[in-house]
């Protein structure tokens, strides 16, 4: 999807017509949950701070920049969305005993995860579970300075001139910080021979 028709799609919702801002809804909802999911390790908070990123869309419809590329808007809106909501209620306390299940249902306990038939076995669910939260853990540890842009870009794909349009900063800076990153990461997750 070419920039210029998120544009195209703002200056329609500016001159009133409200097809423009469904369109854009429905083209970067779920880009928004996944990214804010990344933060908050939480479908439901990840939910919310959509609602909360397409409001301010809609509230700020006049003072988009159309030079600017629309995605590295959103995507700013949506990191700070999410930080702000880490900041206000602390979501990696939560019990480790509910897992996320990823297919929009219920969360199950770990216990109902290992039972579920469509698992490869039991000892497999438990040791991709245990080594995922062995990567979260180190993800949570690094400084949000270092966490903002090493998620966005392995897990969101973004290139470094993008996170650092995001960021306000260097492509340079960018490279540092990812480096740091993985640098910490390593040595976080070298203690469990990982």
């Amino acid at each position: 999807m070419p920039a210029e028709e998120d544009w195209i799609l703002i200056q329609k919702f500016r001159d009133g017509d409200p097809s423009g801002f469904q369109e854009i809804f429905n083209r970067h909802r779920s880009r928004v949950i996944n990214l804010s999911f990344r933060f908050l390790q939480n479908r439901e908070a990840a939910e919310d701070v959509a609602q909360e990123v397409f409001i301010k869309i809609y509230e700020k419809k006049l003072v988009f920049n159309p030079k600017a590329k629309f995605t590295t808007w959103l995507y700013r809106v949506t990191v700070n969305a999410s930080l702000d909501r880490t900041k206000r209620k602390s979501f990696f306390d939560r019990s480790l005993d509910k897992v996320e299940t990823g297919d929009g249902g219920e969360d199950k306990t770990l216990l109902e995860t290992l039972s579920d038939r469509s698992a490869v076995s039991p000892a497999a669910a438990l040791e991709q579970k245990e080594l995922s939260g062995l990567v979260q853990a180190a993800l949570r540890k690094l400084p949000e300075k270092l966490r903002v842009p090493i998620l966005l870009h392995r897990f969101d794909g973004l290139p470094y001139g993008e996170i650092a349009q995001i960021l306000g900063t260097s492509v340079k800076a960018v490279e540092r910080r990812i480096y740091h990153a993985k640098e910490a990461l390593r040595a976080s997750l070298a203690e469990f021979q990982v």
